[in-house]
């Protein structure tokens, strides 16, 4: 399954063509992460007894015949037959996941990463002591050079976040700083930085009020800690992610968009420009990276409300 950079793709397109050659980066550029817009899985709702993982096992049995999926199966066999079971046994389970999430198991990466994501919908808050083991488990597989182990281990990603939003969302600076390094911290490509910021996305538009605030204030210090060899590739990244945040489908704005660029401008009147040049500050840069990335992507009319909140934060900043 190593990926040559590039292969055969089935065309959409229409015309003579079935087939076209994707490049990789046109593959990776295709992947998009959006679990607000993808509820729906395709598992059958379980029975009283039964659960999510039980029956993703089953999927998966019908369509991964390796060996590694094969030896994955006799040992998780016995633990799964019913919810009662996968609750019993979640720590064994989790264990032997682990032992799977690798790319030296290629071949059945993808049903590894599915089953996560259906044992944490299974488990809700009870999957939250291996919350972080598993993320750190997953997040390898995004620099993967096969776009569909990038694909599933960003979706995976994004939809244990998603399970276990309510937790999360309680302090999700702790989230952030898990997955910092792939949104720049470390040195990425800015295909990883953009699926860690569509994934982590999801929660931040859940935060209201003083934990937004506290996060973007988290976020912006991270930011300036930052160490300077690293620095820009962060800065992408934080820009992406609140980016991500603001926008919406096709050219407009989501309903959050206003306040964030409210919580961003609050850390940045915190700042000291005080005979330093406007470009020299990093959360200035950040700022204008971000309504940038919005201004480009929303029309006229979406836009307005972007400016309505510059300029009335601007003149409240002048009356104080």
């Amino acid at each position: 399954m190593k990926d040559t950079g590039v292969a055969p793709q089935l065309s959409t397109s229409g015309g003579a063509n079935t087939h076209r050659f994707k490049s990789f980066r046109q593959r990776i550029d295709a992947i998009e992460i959006n679990v607000a817009r993808r509820i729906e899985r395709d598992l059958d709702e379980p029975d009283e007894h039964g659960s999510y993982f039980s029956e993703a096992v089953s999927k998966w049995n019908e369509l991964n015949c390796t060996k590694d999926y094969t030896e994955f199966l006799h040992r998780v066999r016995a633990y799964h037959q019913s919810l009662a079971q996968v609750l019993y046994h979640k720590d064994d389970i989790v264990c032997i996941l682990e032992d799977y999430l690798s790319l030296e198991h290629e071949l059945a990466l993808e049903p590894m990463l599915d089953l996560v994501t259906t044992l944490a919908r299974d488990l809700q808050e009870e999957v939250l002591p291996y919350y972080e083991r598993l993320v750190r488990k997953i997040m390898p597989l995004i620099k993967s050079s096969t776009p569909e182990i990038v694909e599933a281990a960003s979706n995976a990603l994004a939809y244990l976040f998603k399970y276990l939003s309510k937790s999360l969302i309680e302090d999700l600076r702790p989230t952030f700083n898990l997955i910092s390094p792939l949104l720049g911290i470390e040195r990425q490509q800015s295909g990883v930085r953009r699926f860690a910021a569509e994934s982590l996305s999801f929660l931040i538009r859940k935060l209201r009020g003083d934990a937004l605030q506290k996060f973007v204030e988290h976020v912006t210090h991270a930011l300036i800690e930052c160490p300077t060899d690293q620095l820009a590739g962060f800065r992408d990244g934080i820009a992406l992610l609140f980016f991500e945040c603001m926008r919406s489908v096709k050219s407009q704005l989501h309903s959050r968009a206003s306040g964030m660029l409210v919580a961003l401008l609050r850390e940045l009147y915190k700042e000291e420009f005080s005979g330093m040049r406007l470009e020299g500050n990093d959360v200035y840069v950040l700022v204008a990276e971000v309504l940038k990335l919005c201004l480009h992507h929303a029309d006229r009319d979406a836009s307005e409300q972007l400016w309505s909140v510059l300029f009335d934060q601007f003149d409240a900043q002048a009356r104080a």
